[in-house]
């Protein structure tokens, strides 16, 4: 069975984004496994494109959502639009998310751990976009921010840009600055809005970097091949 992986990521309406695109395409080189990266916003290199180029060379594909979180995108957008398009003679396994993996927690542990060498003892907030249809991606960023806690032994609250427990619920004007850590896979709009709403509770927060252009990113997606036993990047 030949097999191929499309590597999914959420894309913008009116361009073609540059954010952690040539980072993947390194890690697609040195797997030499047939790939491709699929967006699904936009209309140039769409997730659609990426199956029917796959599907003529692989007759098994590997989703991997270049995502954090499983909320609509993961539960409902990908599967509807992959199943609408790919031939019934190839077979698919779709992978996990990305917050969870190890990866991902040790780049955030070290990241704050840094900063907390700097700022000692200032307490740490850590935001995710967040969504108001789906419990599971809260439980998660609420079970990342408790391990953090007992790692690093400062308080670490956790907040979501959208649906519940909400950046304006959890930060309060008399709070204590804090360091921000916002897991997002890109800096950008969602980003610095994140920053401006913190700052205008609390300006004198400091505020980490995403996981912008990081090899955390191609870290963690080989954890997840790992875990269902494809693909070595040399």
């Amino acid at each position: 069975m030949a097999t191929g992986i499309i590597y999914v990521l959420h894309g913008r309406h009116n361009k073609l984004p540059k954010a952690n695109i040539q980072l993947l395409r390194d890690f697609i080189e040195t797997t030499g496994t047939p790939a491709c990266i699929g967006f699904l916003e936009g209309k140039q290199l769409t997730l659609e494109d990426g199956l029917r180029q796959l599907q003529e060379q692989v007759d098994h594909i590997i989703i991997a959502p270049v995502l954090l979180f499983a909320a609509t995108h993961v539960k409902q957008d990908i599967p509807r639009r992959i199943l609408a398009t790919v031939s019934p003679d190839v077979s698919l396994t779709f992978l996990k998310p990305l917050a969870t993996t190890i990866a991902v927690y040790d780049f955030l542990r070290d990241q704050i751990s840094d900063a907390l060498a700097e700022n000692p003892e200032r307490p740490v907030l850590l935001i995710a976009h967040g969504t108001p249809h789906y419990n599971e991606p809260y439980t998660q960023l609420k079970a990342i921010a408790e391990h953090l806690e007992d790692d690093l032994g400062v308080t670490v609250r956790c907040a979501n840009y959208i649906g519940h427990h909400l950046i304006q619920n959890v930060v309060k004007p008399d709070s204590e600055p804090l360091i921000v850590q916002r897991l997002f896979l890109t800096d950008g709009r969602l980003a610095n809005r994140i920053r401006d709403r913190v700052t205008a509770i609390q300006p004198d927060s400091i505020f980490l970097p995403t996981l912008e252009d990081h090899q955390v990113i191609t870290q963690a997606l080989q954890e997840r091949l790992n875990a269902v036993n494809q693909v070595s990047s040399n």
